[in-house]
Formats: structure tokens, sequence, C-alpha cells
């Protein structure tokens, strides 16, 4: 097993004797605290886990670890919490599982489940996540998943991007075995597959994160359930659309298209190649795979379908359980999907109800689209221009030339993106999907894609710090389509963007299920924090809150935390293992929940810090300014600070 990514001693030979409580080693002679921490490191990179000062590390104590069939040692920190366990399961006196803890909460464990001496298993949990992988040759790499979350996906996702490293990205992608397990309707599983075939060939063609990169977050809305009956799988199947990883590449925030996601048992797959989006704006790809509507195929002659309807039906039967292979040339991929289009054109042409043919029309732009955006037939762009103009000729009144048109922006500046060589070109890609979509919105005000387009553009604004254009289009946004879930965004953004100077009034349920109201902490200088379980950088900056809470809530701070997970259920384990003691709002729904928008939330954490009469100081507070901000507005001088 090689050890050249981690500094550790050889596993094969640490036994229980030399590591932990042997028989012939006296409980009163353990091993040097300094030796278990300094030796001993988690196989898999990225770990969290508390690694003790230098000047700490002779105050820690190592401790006899005995209990019900297992014995080893505990190392113990200088306030009495868990730094590690080393321990023996079955009784074989050698170390078999290694654990490694992070305010005094176990997050992560290296295990030798087939006694070997060799680690074959990695398990991240309580606030370190909940993956188990399994290396299955034990050579210090995870072969594979035996359970994985969306949101863990898209995190290592984003590190197999930023590594380039094709080996991890491959544990992540749906395999024949996941297909047959879902019984996936058999041409659906061949364009899946075909999806994630080759690997190594479509990465390559992925522009590169930067080094120093971070995953920050999952963001995705809810995920959906595709029931058995609709004949796309033997089982219902739960899918997640158009999932996003938010990153920080070190100055900015940026995203990466997960694309989507399905879950197989207690793991969750790629049916897509994640790649980085460029610039400020957020564009991904509409639906996926498993998503798409599903086609009117008839195989027998039915009541009131012509013998022409009937024909081509029966053609795009045959061509959808018939998709070329993942090893396919590239002409026979393109003369498929070439076909496939004729054909759905055809059942839009000779549909006998304009409710029919917008139907099949829509099918046919949304395949035109994801093909283009997937990479899969970039010729589809083409076709798609010849949709849009099509409809301006024959139809331009038709809600189906908007839908035409949006789709080819998109599609237009995804293939832009995935045909630009440098940074010059990227950015030229970028500027022209901003004017495309202000564009877009002035042509078609009331378009059913215009709340959306116009939410992008506005929040691509604020991202780049442009305030005011920020401003005017979330102003056009509320006042025109306030109805919508992006217009009622829009209004929380603006409400968050004027907040500095005026009251704040925040008020909703606790974890207690009490009453909680900003207002009601007058006469205290208030910082509310918008939080979650799953955000990085909120477990990262909390002991530092934690610090200041400390030192300055005798003089008069308070903390008010409002978590936006989608549901409850692991937030008070979180808050009690992190020892937070300041209250927390909570209700439904993550950050399409009521807190949330009632600010436009885009970012976690955010933090608004209040004055003492109840004004809002800042809406965007950082923990470097509040070290400054907060003693400023207690009147106390920074050499009288505790």
């Amino acid at each position: 097993m090689s050890r050249s990514r981690f500094v550790l001693v050889p596993l094969v030979i640490v036994t229980i004797a030399a590591l932990a409580v042997s028989r012939g080693l006296a409980a009163d002679k353990p091993p040097q605290a300094s030796f278990m921490l300094g030796k001993f490191r988690p196989l898999q990179a990225g770990i969290e886990y508390e690694r003790p000062e230098m000047t700490d590390v002779a105050k820690c104590r190592v401790q006899v670890d005995r209990k019900k069939g297992q014995s080893g040692w505990m190392v113990v920190g200088p306030s009495g919490q868990i730094l590690r366990r080393f321990l023996d399961t079955n009784g074989d006196s050698l170390v078999d599982q290694w654990r490694y803890f992070r305010n005094g909460v176990e997050v992560y464990r290296d295990i030798d489940g087939n006694h070997n001496g060799k680690v074959d298993q990695a398990r991240w949990l309580n606030t370190g996540g909940s993956r188990w992988g399994i290396d299955s040759n034990e050579d210090g790499r995870i072969d594979s998943w035996k359970r994985i979350s969306a949101e863990e996906v898209s995190r290592v996702a984003v590190e197999a991007l930023i590594g380039r490293d094709v080996a991890l990205l491959q544990t992540l992608l749906v395999t024949r075995n996941d297909t047959t397990a879902l019984g996936i309707e058999a041409g659906l599983a061949k364009r899946m597959l075909a999806a994630v075939s080759d690997p190594a060939t479509k990465l390559a063609q992925v522009p590169p994160l930067a080094a120093g990169t971070r995953w920050i977050r999952f963001d995705c809305s809810q995920p959906g359930l595709i029931p058995a009956d609709e004949g796309k799988a033997s089982v219902d199947i739960e899918v997640y659309e158009s999932a996003l990883a938010i990153v920080n590449t070190g100055k900015n925030s940026g995203l990466v298209q997960i694309g989507e996601l399905v879950r197989v048992g207690s793991t969750w797959k790629l049916t897509a190649i994640p790649r980085p989006l460029a610039g400020d704006t957020v564009q991904v790809t509409a639906g996926g795979l498993l998503l798409q509507p599903v086609p009117s195929t008839i195989t027998t002659a039915a009541s009131g379908i012509s013998p022409g309807m009937q024909k081509l039906l029966d053609q795009l039967r045959q061509l959808d359980n018939a998709p070329p292979g993942p090893t396919a040339p590239r002409d026979a991929i393109g003369k498929y999907h070439a076909s496939r289009s004729d054909v759905l054109a055809g059942l839009a042409r000779t549909a006998s109800t304009p409710s029919e043919r917008d139907q099949w029309t829509r099918q046919l732009i949304d395949n035109l689209a994801a093909l283009v955006q997937s990479a899969t037939w970039p010729e589809g762009l083409v076709r798609l221009d010849s949709e849009k103009k099509r409809l301006r000729q024959q139809s331009p009144r038709s809600p189906l030339l908007p839908f035409t048109a949006y789709r080819h922006l998109l599609a237009h500046y995804s293939h832009s993106l995935q045909t630009a060589t440098d940074q010059a070109g990227q950015s030229k890609a970028q500027q022209r999907w901003l004017v495309d979509l202000g564009r877009f919105i002035d042509d078609y005000p009331q378009a059913e894609d215009t709340p959306e387009a116009t939410w992008q553009l506005a929040t691509a604004h604020e991202f780049a710090s442009r305030t005011d254009q920020a401003r005017t289009w979330y102003t056009r946004l509320a006042r025109r389509h306030g109805r919508t879930p992006a217009g009622q965004r829009a209004a929380g953004a603006l409400a968050r963007l004027d907040l500095k100077g005026k009251p704040l009034l925040l008020t909703g349920k606790g974890l207690a299920n009490t009453t909680i109201r900003s207002d009601s902490f007058r006469g205290k200088v208030l910082l509310v924090v918008y939080w979650a379980t799953w955000c990085k950088p909120c477990t990262e900056e909390l002991p530092a809150l934690q610090l200041l809470y400390q030192q300055y809530r005798s003089r008069g701070l308070e903390i008010l935390g409002v978590n936006l997970d989608l549901d409850r259920t692991t937030v008070p384990t979180f808050v009690s293992a992190h020892r937070v003691t300041w209250p927390h709002l909570h209700e439904p729904g993550g950050l399409d929940s009521r807190l949330a928008r009632q600010f436009g939330i885009l970012s976690l954490p955010t933090m608004i810090l209040v004055n003492q009469q109840g004004n809002v100081v800042t809406t965007q507070a950082t923990i470097t300014e509040l070290k400054t901000e907060v003693p400023k507005l207690l009147g106390i001088k920074t050499a009288d600070s505790p």
C-alpha cells in the first residue's frame, strides 16, 4: 500500500502492543501524546480535524480506551476534548481503526475492514460529512462509494476538476450496474452511459479550475421523483436537476455546473461530466436526460392518430431504443441526433392540435439546447438558430419564439465557453452573454423565461460588485414579475441593499419553537448570522465568532443565527456539537425559505451588524471588520478589549 500521499508509520506493523493497550504493556506507561499526534494523519486528503498547536501538545494526554469488543488508546486535548482514538476492534492486537476528531466530535476514520493491516475504507462522519469510501485495492485512493450524498458528490467533483483526476471523477459517474439496478429503460440507459463515457477525453475538454479553488456549497432546488409508471425505470427514482457547486477561487466566487444527479441506493451519481462556468453569471444546462419529457411513442395505432403521425412515433421509438454507444464515431453520433431532431420536427408539424404542436416543438428545442450545452452535439446550435428564424417568420407572436430564443441564447453562451481557447475568449463570451440577456429581456418583457433571465442578470452584477446595475435589474424584476419566485427574491435583495442605516425587523420561530424577534435585542449590538450546517465557511468562521462572543457579550454583544438548512433535522446536533450558545431562527425551505427571501440572501455566511438603536450598520460584515467594528459600537477602545 503506497504511503506517498501522507506521513504515517506503516500501519501494517503498528500493533496494539506498540500503540494501544497490550496485554504486556502497563496501562500507566502509555505512548507519548506527541508521538500519537505527530505520526498519524488521515489517509485521505483535505480532512479538517483538530491539530493542537505545538505549545498545547505537552498538555495533551493519552489514556486507555477499552470498551466491549475493542481496546486501544485515546488522545485527549488540554480542555478534555477527544482528539484521536486508535482501536483494535477484533482482538487480534492490530490497530484497525484510526479515528480523528474536531471539537470533540469524530469527523473521519480510516478502517482496515478485512484486518490485513492495510486501510481499505474511509468514512466521513458527523460534522465531517456522510461519505463512506471503499479502497478495494488498498492503494490509498477511493475506488467506489458505499455512501455519498448529492452535496458531497458536488464537493468531490470539484476536487476531481481541480486535480484533473479522472479516476476520482470516475467514482462519481453513473455505471452500467447503476442503470441495471434502477431498471433504466434500455434506450435511455445507453444515452446516459454515452454521456459519461471516456471521461479522460471529456475532462481534457473541460476548462481547468485554478489551483487553490475551494468548494463552498451545493446549490440546487429540491430533488424530483420520477415514478416507475412513467416508463423510464422499473423503480421510482430520485433526481436532482441542473445542480451547481459554488466555489471560491481565492479572490472571487465561482460556479461549477454539476448537472443531473440520480440516487442509486445510498449513493448519488452524476449523469454528465461537470464543468466550471466562467464569468459572473449563472448559466446552466436546462434539465438532463432523466428529466426530459417522455416521448409519446406508441407501438400500435391508436384512435385519432393519423398513419403519418404513427409512422413518426414508431421511428422515434426505434431511435430511442438504439442510440449510439459510448465508443461510437462522432459522425455516427451526429447522424443519430440529426435524425432524431428531424423526427421531432416532423411530429410538431404533423400534430393535429395546437397543444400537441407546442409540446413536440418544446421537446425539440429543449433537446437541441441540452445537446449543445453538454457538448454532445455542438452542431445542434445551427439547428436551434434555424428553428428560431423559422418561428420568427411563421409565428412571430407565438410564445414558442421567446422560448426558443432563450434556449438558443443559453446554448450559444455554453458553446462559446467550450470553444474559447484562453481567458480572453471566455471574457468575450461572458460580455456577450450579459448583452444578450439584456436584449432578450427587452425583446420579450412578458415571456415565461424573462423573470429567470432578469434574476441571472441582476445577480451577475451584484456578484461582480456592480451594485447600481444590480439594483436596477432587481427593481425591474420585482415590479414586473413580483408574483414569480424570482420576483420575490428580487424584492428581498432590494430590501437588503437598502438596509444600511435602517431598522432591522426579523422575526420567526427558534429551534425550541419559541418566537424570536430581532427588536427584542434593542440596546445591544446585534450580529445576525445567516448560516447552514453544510456551509463550510460558516463552520470555519465559527471559532472566531465564538471568541468574539466570549469577549464582548458581557459588554453588550448578542448574536442571532438564522439557519438555512432545508429542514432542522441535523441543526440541534450541530449546534450542540460545536457548543454554539446563541439562539437561532429556522424555517423549512433553506435558501428558498421566507427567512432567506426576506432579504434575498445569495450566499452563506451573510452577516448583518446592528447597533444599539436597532439600525443596520452593514449587511456584509466580515470577521476582520467585526474585530474592529464591534468594540467601536460598544464604546470600547481596542487597548481596553479583553
